[in-house]
């Protein structure tokens, strides 16, 4: 019999450069987000009594492991910053059935110091699963730096669906700029529901009736192609067929019953650790604990692309019904 890992490859990951405040539980905290997490192990230096910087975590699912890669690398963890790979062991012989973390060898060679002496074979593996991940693609990405209360908490990163809704994609890439003359920079997320969602991108009102659209007050619905499958997808709020703005929401929870009603266009590639902390602040009601506000906002390393430029350029042909002007827009609970 093999060993467990080969079966595991696309499924266990290697945590690196973490502080000693970090333990298990804390790690279980961090990517049980992403799904079921079957394995944690945090290696020990018996010499000291510490451990080692880095640790491993193991998915019941290779396509929560992508994810949890494209959320969690390079996210700050007790304030430092954190690798977040594909672990990749060396060959193990027919009998062992020890898991990779177990391997005096396997640890000698990819984790001294806390960091990825075999990063450069990290990389690989993750390279090799570029179908379960969004690097495979050069779509757009924006990020929202958010601060509670007075303090910083990060930036959450968002991946723009153009290939799928160019025109709304636009839209928010524009809000996120700014360069339009308005934008989300110093809104809020005025609507935060746990298990459920955060809403914000009232930049005029601030209370949920507000907002506007590069396009003009209000624009159509794109098209319903992509679905509220998991946490981190982004949707447009509206009040009503054909009334989309500047609002929108990140899912916490799969929401599959606002398919055919919201536009889907994007999804947040890192930073999903802030959207729960932000989640944090929400209650029942939607009424958030403490002010979150989006104190920055961008597009990183922008590229041209003309499907995005098309939509920017395009009029607006928006059916707006009647009335819809000072509605509130919002994503409805089950």
């Amino acid at each position: 019999m093999n060993t467990n890992f080969p079966h595991n490859r696309k499924r266990t990951l290697y945590v690196g450069g973490f502080t000693e405040e970090v333990t298990e539980k804390v790690l279980m905290a961090a990517f049980i987000p992403f799904g079921d997490v079957v394995a944690i192990s945090i290696p020990m230096d018996y010499e000291t009594g510490k451990h080692r910087g880095f640790g491993f975590v193991e998915f019941d699912m290779a396509e929560d492991a992508a994810m949890a890669i494209d959320n969690m690398n390079e996210s700050e963890l007790f304030g430092k910053t954190i690798r977040v790979n594909f672990a990749r062991p060396p060959k193990a012989t027919e009998r062992s059935q020890k898991p990779v973390w177990a391997d005096d060898e396997w640890l000698k060679k990819y984790g001294r110091g806390g960091e990825a002496a075999g990063e450069d074979d990290a990389e690989q593996s993750l390279s090799d699963s570029k179908e379960t991940t969004s690097t495979a693609t050069k779509l757009p990405r924006v990020y929202l730096g958010v601060k509670i209360g007075i303090r910083y908490i990060g930036r959450i990163i968002i991946e723009l669906r153009t290939d799928v809704t160019p025109k709304t994609a636009e839209n928010f890439r524009c809000l996120c700029t700014g360069e339009r003359g308005f934008g989300y920079e110093g809104s809020t997320f005025h609507r935060i529901i746990p298990k459920f969602m955060l809403q914000g991108g009232d930049f005029t009102k601030g209370d949920g009736t507000g907002g506007k659209s590069i396009y003009g007050t209000k624009f159509e619905d794109e098209n319903f192609t992509l679905r509220h499958t998991m946490p981190g997808t982004v949707s447009m709020a509206n009040c009503g067929s054909n009334t989309n703005g500047s609002q929108f929401f990140i899912c916490t929870e799969k929401t599959d019953w606002l398919d055919g009603k919201h536009v889907v266009f994007g999804h947040v590639v890192e930073g999903m650790n802030i959207v729960r902390q932000v989640e944090q602040q929400g209650t029942p009601s939607g009424k958030p604990q403490m002010v979150v506000k989006i104190v920055e906002s961008g597009e990183i390393e922008p590229e041209k692309r003309i499907a995005a430029e098309k939509a920017a350029e395009r009029k607006a042909t928006d059916k707006i019904p009647t009335g819809a002007e000072n509605q509130e827009p919002r994503p409805m609970e089950t």
